[in-house]
Parts: structure tokens; sequence; C-alpha cells
């Protein structure tokens, strides 16, 4: 994904500098000789003012997952954060809900509580990375919106994550 990323930028990069330069030469003297071959310092060349959008996508992935019985995010959590803080910050219009999820162990006080320190860890991950506070709502449904509805922990662990839906 990050060097498709790199590629596409790379791509982009040398399509604008050929498009915004495609119509001149530069001698050996650092003149610059247009298609009429008219002459001009290498100096005075006016590069191209194009504004260049963010390349940004929006992640595949809206859920961080967490181990039993934590709020800690992982590697894997950290690298699709990240990924989702850079396009948000690209994207300021856009405000987010982070729901907390836990599996259905636990009392129903205790998987809301948990619920809500597993969203508040995804807030703090993200306005780390500069996403206003103020674009980002919290809330825990604790074991009341279960992805899988049977036990073990291969079911279990689809349970705990967190969300971040926009809004």
């Amino acid at each position: 994904m990050k060097l498709n990323k790199l590629l596409f930028v790379g791509l982009a990069g040398f399509a604008l500098l050929v498009s915004g330069c495609s119509s001149h030469k530069v001698d050996t003297a650092g003149t610059t000789k247009t298609h009429s071959g008219t002459a001009h310092s290498a100096t005075t060349h006016v590069p191209s003012t194009h504004a260049v959008k963010s390349l940004a996508t929006k992640p595949a992935s809206n859920s961080v997952y967490f181990a039993f019985d934590s709020a800690v995010l992982d590697a894997a959590g950290s690298a699709t954060l990240g990924a989702y803080a850079a396009w948000l910050n690209d994207h300021g219009a856009v405000s987010v809900t982070i729901e907390g999820n836990c599996d259905q162990r636990g009392s129903r006080e205790y998987n809301l509580a948990l619920g809500q320190e597993r969203a508040d860890s995804v807030k703090a991950f993200l306005t780390a990375r500069g996403v206003s506070v103020n674009r980002i709502d919290t809330v825990s449904f604790g074991e009341e919106r279960v992805a899988c509805s049977g036990t073990g922990e291969a079911c279990w662990a689809q349970n705990r994550h967190a969300d971040i839906v926009s809004r």
C-alpha cells in the first residue's frame, strides 16, 4: 500500500512536471526557448502554480482491534489509524464518531467502560497526529453490537474493536 502511494505520487509529480514545461526547451547556455523560438533566460521562467490536491485516499478499514481486556493499540491498529489520521487531516470538513466495542465476556458496566477506553485511545492517537478534537466524538457500545455472536477466541476477537464512522 505504501509502495503504491509512493509510485502514484511519483507518477503524478512527473506528469505535472512534464505538462507544465512541455513547450519549453532549455539549452546549454541556460536560456529557455518556447515553441515559437523566443528565447528567455532560465532564471525568468515562472513555474506553473497549479494547485495540487491531496493524494491521500480513505483507508480501506475503519476498524482497529484490541487484545483481551485491553485498550492499548498494537502495530496493526497504529498503522490503520496513521492512514486514517492523514486522510482526516486532508479532509478537514469530515467529522467522525469512534465507536468502542467489547466481546461478550465481563459485566455490562465493565464492557461499557472498556469500550469507552478503546474509543478514547483511538481519539488520543488521532488528535496526537493533528486531527482536531472538535471533529471527533466517542461512544461505547460495550458488548451490545457484536460482530460475531458465537463463542471462542476467534469469535470474541472480532468483537474487540473500535470503529471510525464518518458523520
